[in-house]
């Protein structure tokens, strides 16, 4: 199953996305995190701080396009349009995530967006084509059963709405008990219903019943559970927390029962809806 963790900055889903990846790692799991926030949180994380150097995946968009059979030029959207057979996978491990990807200390696999880059600074690309072979790679990705992946997504709503979310099974929208960041998880959610991709609500940074009160009342709804705000995790971002972990298996099996398995049906769809759109 392949995670995506979105929220406004400073919600914590970098830090929920986290005990996440290292809960499922403790229990057994085969774990690929992929850290799609230049703020590279998830990666110093995971790695204890000590970030590893290997090639961004920023950098596999061509590879990924070779592999999917595209011409010189041609737009990653044709593979999807002309429903390409190609699949990647991480068992056995795919050349083009092995390339762009490293084993941790840990046994997590991990891949990164990296930093901005010179091009995105002097303006010759916006900062979404870091993530654009994420659109290849994820819906065209086989998981197995004792698979998981665990994307860190750019904070904010701006990068749901470049449509990568229909490469994921399930989004997880962290807020915690202040206005704003409620009202992004509501705009997120929003987009994640015009791409037909599943999610549920995590409210984070819990400190009171009337913190879970105010989520409730504000979001509408009741997330699927509540973190408590943790010291533990503000000072050691990098170590496995006891106390949030009833909280992300129930996370987790909530998103098993949405999981419906059609990231690739729904790319495609999307893929063809915007051809449409494009050619009226």
């Amino acid at each position: 199953m392949i995670l995506g963790f979105l929220g406004k900055g400073g919600s914590g889903k970098s830090s929920v996305s986290s005990q996440t990846a290292l809960h499922l790692n403790a229990v057994n799991f085969s774990v690929l995190g992929i850290d799609a926030d230049h703020n590279m949180d998830l990666s110093y994380n995971l790695s204890d701080g000590d970030t590893p150097v290997s090639q961004y995946f920023s950098q596999s968009l061509h590879e990924l396009q070779q592999a999917v059979g595209l011409a010189e030029g041609e737009k990653y959207t044709e593979a999807f349009l002309s429903e390409t057979s190609k699949r990647f996978s991480l068992t056995p491990l795919s050349p083009q995530i092995d390339s762009c990807s490293q084993v941790l200390k840990n046994g997590i696999r991990l891949m990164t967006a990296g930093p901005q880059t010179d091009n995105v600074l002097y303006g010759t690309h916006c900062s979404h084509s870091l993530t654009t072979p994420l659109k290849i790679l994820l819906p065209l990705l086989e998981v197995q059963e004792k698979e998981v992946i665990i994307v860190d997504e750019k904070a904010g709503a701006d990068g749901v709405s470049t449509g990568i979310v229909t490469g994921i099974d399930v989004g997880v929208i962290v807020c915690e008990p202040a206005l704003h960041s409620i009202k992004t998880a509501k705009q997120i959610a929003k987009l994640m219903d015009f791409y037909e991709t599943p999610y549920v609500f995590v409210g984070n940074k819990i400190t009171s019943s009337e913190d879970k009160d105010f989520i409730v009342s504000e979001l509408g709804q009741e997330p699927v559970t509540f973190l408590m705000a943790s010291n533990s995790i503000k000072r050691n971002p990098s170590a496995l927390v006891a106390e949030w972990t009833d909280e992300i298996q129930v996370l987790f099996s909530k998103a098993k029962e949405l999981n419906q398995n059609d990231r690739l049906e729904r790319t495609v769809k999307k893929f063809k809806r915007n051809h449409e759109f494009a050619h009226k």
